[in-house]
């Protein structure tokens, strides 16, 4: 294990950085984070961040060496019930460049923080320093670090660009190797292989001293959780308080799709004892079908050979538009239009392959339930719920952490909000990656006061529509009540004050 302490490394970055967990593409920087929490016996736990910065996106200006250089002022803190129990501030300096008409590198930014057992709030806020006028991105991640010392635990799987013996000691080096993170989860085709490192605890202390330790570990749907047979390894261990696994796979004809790492530690007796799991995203020419493709697909022996009805194949198609990307849309529309029966069972069937290669009839039946549930809950008369907003939002990020009606309000039309602590925008995972936000909030109402048809107005997620006005249209029925007195010009202040209260603070 390598001693708990900060460290800073600054090096070009050569991975293709596509996405991350955590994208701080909405502000002119353009910056990614991972992090990975760590054990360690003698000092206890800690958590190391990995910030990629994208050159491009950040002032260069001469230095005194006649060089260019950008720099960037990052704050990280991590609190909890608003206490801060780790903070850092510092300034990230670039690579030096000479040439201004080429690309600027990207580079990386590691750190590692000690902190006990528990819940955080991380707070990160990223600044060019060479643009003063602009406004720092700032974001909340949260964070659980879970370190036992009764049973066998496994740090987080850290992706890694590439790994090397190590000759002499530095920033980089955890058990022996320089590791280099990959900060992303996204594998375009032109990378070939998946690299990982992780560490097992308290194998020694709950199988014995000299007990053997099997440490298997393969690549799975992401869907289904079902192993993926050519993707499947071990490594066979002897008990240690630190065992670890530095392995990778050769991926180049896996197929296009979401997936996980997964890691599973079993005893003498071949008892799972630990699991960790890491989600990634692959894309690849080899494995999957451009769309032009699709009508080559056979599908006399697949599960969407029993729809055989156009009417319930294209119910079925529209119903997938809440987690389609806009490729997908386009094209599944031409497909609603052209009514052809044998290439709508091709897309519909294409689709549901491209995310789960091993059972896509298990995927599409989970996500028709879901169909299900919200028809019945936002459908209204000749409206399918999930052409509905929030059937829409609820079917593209899943169920809210919060869900807050507000049906009585005299002065209101009805109303809800919805509050995610986590967001992942479904529409996303095959095109761009799980792109989650953190603490996203939506507003709907219902003007009409009669049907079940609850109207997206506000959302702070992004891509989703903006509307500085909306209390004004959630409070436009005490206007229209007012509208009589010509002596009312403005809406009452008062009616306002709950609602931002609401919004701040769901419950």
């Amino acid at each position: 294990m390598d001693k708990m302490r900060l460290i800073k490394i600054c090096l070009p970055i050569t991975a293709f950085v596509f996405y991350t967990f955590n994208s701080f593409a909405t502000t002119p920087i353009k910056a990614f984070l991972t992090y990975s929490t760590f054990d360690n016996p003698l000092k206890g736990p800690f958590i190391e961040t990995n910030i990629s910065i994208f050159g491009n996106t950040i002032n260069f200006v001469k230095n005194a060496k006649g060089k260019y250089q950008g720099e960037v002022d990052i704050s990280v803190a991590f609190t909890q019930n608003n206490e801060i129990k780790n903070a850092l501030k510092y300034t990230l300096e670039s690579p030096e460049v000479a040439d201004t008409n080429r690309n600027y590198p990207n580079f990386l930014d590691q750190h590692r923080y000690e902190l006990p057992n528990g819940k955080y709030d991380m707070e990160i806020s990223i600044a060019d320093k060479n643009k003063p006028s602009e406004k720092p991105f700032n974001a909340k991640v949260p964070v659980i670090i879970n370190f036992q010392d009764n049973i066998v635990t496994v740090s987080d799987i850290q992706v890694l660009e590439s790994y090397t013996k190590s000759t002499t000691p530095n920033n980089l080096t955890k058990s022996g190797y320089d590791l280099v993170p990959y900060v992303s989860n996204f594998y375009p085709e032109n990378i070939n292989s998946i690299k990982f490192y992780a560490e097992i605890y308290n194998t020694k202390k709950i199988f014995g001293d000299g007990e053997k330790v099997l440490i298997s570990y393969s690549i799975q749907s992401y869907q289904t959780k079902s192993r993926l047979n050519d993707y499947s390894s071990f490594s066979k261990q002897v008990a240690n308080n630190v065992n670890v696994l530095l392995a990778e796979f050769n991926i180049a004809n896996l197929p296009s799709g979401n997936y996980n790492i997964t890691i599973e530690v079993k005893d003498k007796d071949n008892k799972i004892q630990a699991v960790q799991i890491l989600p990634f995203q692959r894309k690849n020419k080899k494995g999957g079908l451009a769309f032009d493709d699709i009508k080559s697909i056979d599908v006399t022996s697949t599960f969407v050979s029993r729809y055989k009805s156009i009417d319930t194949l294209s119910d079925f198609i529209r119903s997938l538009r809440p987690i389609s990307g806009t490729a997908e849309i386009q094209y599944s529309e031409n497909q609603l239009k052209g009514k052809n029966i044998e290439l709508m069972q091709q897309y519909f069937y294409n689709f549901w392959k491209t995310r789960d290669p091993l059972q896509p009839e298990v995927a599409w039946k989970d996500y028709h339930t879901e169909v299900l549930k919200v028809n019945k809950e936002y459908g209204t008369f000749g409206r399918k719920g999930y052409d509905s907003d929030r059937g829409r939002v609820y079917l593209q990020y899943g169920a809210p952490d919060y869900l807050s009606k507000y049906d009585n309000e005299p002065s209101s039309y009805p109303y809800e909000i919805w509050q995610y602590n986590q967001l992942t925008d479904k529409s996303k995972e095959f095109t761009l990656g799980y792109n989650k936000q953190s603490n996203k909030k939506f507003v709907f109402y219902n003007p009409d006061l009669v049907t079940n048809n609850y109207t997206l107005i506000q959302s702070n997620a992004i891509g989703e529509i903006v509307d500085a006005r909306w209390e004004l249209l959630i409070y436009k029925r005490q206007l229209d009540m007012q509208s009589s007195n010509l002596d009312v010009e403005t809406i009452d202040p008062s009616f306002l004050t709950n609602i931002d209260d609401q919004y701040n603070n769901p419950r």
